[in-house]
């Protein structure tokens, strides 16, 4: 009897032990019940575990602070105290809804007023690869540039400065057109609506001088497909190419004048005709009078008659087709 007393007492103390450390106590009872004094000179020299739980949280503690410090600077546009993660790159004034720019010397700047965001800057990208797809650029197809720019974009003198040089820049640029659409795609995170009116206005250039040829939809279609809009890439050109279908010349489309201009004839094969219509290109490119310093006026009669070419050439094999 006594024996079971003494076990039952050895049981209390290690459970009484083992609590005030923060450890079970009906498991340290039984542990004291079964092996008596042992049990409870094992919970006796065990550490603490509230402590270790309090040593454990004060350190995590101090690392979210670390990481999250807050620091309080003043918005360069509107002049309030606005609180800030301390991490440098591009914040937004709750105040006054402007972005500005918290740097790595701890001091907060306007984002400059000519600046061009990324975006933007590959939109233009891929406007110049399209309009040079078929190898010159036309008149038409730089005002439609020009007018989508200014309504989506808004840009100001400097901006638009600048983009009219990238547009220029990237026309004899060996970046291929299918990686600027996927750098777009990444930019804006896959958005669908961006991404679509992006497709419609790449479009609407392609429709500037109102065919769309073989090597221009080539480059639409990857696009449709880069930014995962395959199956709307035909409801979308409908509204550019209502009669893109067609087949053959028109009623009042006179091959003979085409042949004409092209100088050639019926009787010719295809090949010889597509070499004189190259060679043609090559003589009436306006590029070459950009280079010589030629008149505005020039350059403009040379976009329209490259235009009158290809529009020729594209009705003669369209008859023979």
């Amino acid at each position: 009897m006594g024996g079971i007393l003494l076990r039952l007492l050895m049981g209390i103390i290690a459970a009484a032990i083992a609590a005030s450390k923060g450890r079970n106590a009906f498991v340290w009872f039984i542990a004291g019940f079964i092996f008596s004094f042992f049990a409870v000179i094992v919970v006796l020299f065990m550490p603490d575990k509230k402590l270790i739980r309090r040593f454990r949280n004060n350190r995590a503690d101090k690392t979210r602070t670390d990481w999250r410090k807050k620091v309080e600077r003043e918005c360069p546009y509107c002049g309030s105290r606005v609180s800030i993660d301390d991490i440098p790159g591009n914040w937004t004034c709750p105040n006054c809804g402007k972005a500005f720019i918290y740097s790595t010397d701890g001091r907060t700047y306007k984002i400059r007023d000519d600046q061009i965001l990324p975006p933007v800057e590959l939109m233009i990208k891929l406007f110049a690869k399209l309009a040079k797809a078929d190898g010159v650029v036309t008149e038409n197809e730089v005002r439609q540039v020009d007018t989508i720019v200014r309504q989506a974009f808004q840009p100001n003198k400097d901006q638009l400065r600048q983009i009219m040089s990238l547009f220029n820049e990237t026309r004899y640029s060996g970046e291929p057109f299918e990686a600027i659409a996927w750098n777009l795609y990444d930019s804006v995170g896959g958005s669908r609506g961006f991404l679509r009116d992006a497709l419609t206005a790449l479009l609407a250039v392609a429709a500037a001088d109102g065919a769309l040829r073989p090597e221009e939809e080539s480059m639409l279609l990857k696009a449709a497909e880069i930014f995962g809009l395959s199956e709307a890439y035909a409801s979308i050109k409908a509204r550019f190419f209502a009669d893109s279908g067609r087949e053959g010349p028109q009623p009042g489309e006179n091959l003979e004048a085409c042949y004409r201009l092209l100088g050639c004839s019926e009787n010719e094969s295809d090949d010889t005709i597509k070499k004189k219509y190259r060679r043609l290109i090559k003589e009436n490119h306006p590029d070459r009078l950009v280079s010589s310093g030629a008149s505005e006026e020039s350059i403009k009669q040379a976009n329209k008659k490259v235009a009158e070419i290809k529009r020729a050439y594209e009705q003669i094999m369209a008859a023979r087709a």
